[in-house]
């Protein structure tokens, strides 16, 4: 029960905290963040890597996105079947493939795209509420990411992305949560 409500709380803290940051500040913060992922040699050496198309007031990965795709490397983003309750990854061409899903966010457009192969993924950059300097990870409450990371053979290697201001001591974990390999944020990275 304690737990719950420790998560709430935390949850609806950060994205507060998060939604009083200027357009101008998310921009320049976010920016930062994209050099640093782009400047990360395990990400560099990353021939797939999955991403997301940045929501709301998330932090803009779009940049780095465009510059990985720019240097030949496989981006994909993911589908949420809301249905069965679980993330399907497909290759990102560019903008014209994608199409307003479910809460609004931007997703591949199934009749437009190319589902991709897991077997070959070899990182995925994950988005977040809130981070831990030991990998722990807490996201929007629906479960999504730590039901596909269950389905995967072999863990790729896992990096959360956010502002510093999303990073705390301590997130809140459950059995069946995975750990991070690494945080970035405007300040740089955080490895475990």
């Amino acid at each position: 029960m304690g737990q719950k409500t420790n998560k709430k709380q935390l949850r609806s803290h950060i994205l507060e905290r998060r939604k009083s940051m200027s357009a101008k500040e998310r921009e320049q913060l976010s920016r930062e963040v994209c050099d640093h992922l782009l400047s990360h040699e395990r990400l560099a050496d990353a021939k797939a890597i999955m991403a997301f198309h940045p929501f709301g007031d998330e932090l803009d990965i779009l940049p780095f996105l465009y510059e990985a795709k720019k240097r030949g490397q496989d981006i994909w983003l993911p589908l949420t079947n809301v249905a069965e309750r679980r993330l399907i990854p497909y290759r990102y061409t560019g903008p014209h493939m994608l199409k307003q899903g479910v809460y609004g966010i931007w997703e591949p457009d199934p009749a437009l795209a190319e589902e991709a192969d897991v077997s070959h993924l070899d990182a995925i950059i994950v988005p977040g509420v809130a981070f831990d300097s030991k990998g722990g990870r807490m996201g929007y409450g629906g479960g999504y990411y730590d039901r596909f990371l269950a389905t995967l053979k072999k863990l790729p290697f896992l990096v959360g992305v956010g502002f510093s201001i999303q990073v705390v001591e301590h997130v809140p974990l459950e059995s069946h949560d995975v750990l991070l390999d690494a945080v970035v944020t405007e300040k740089g990275l955080l490895h475990f």
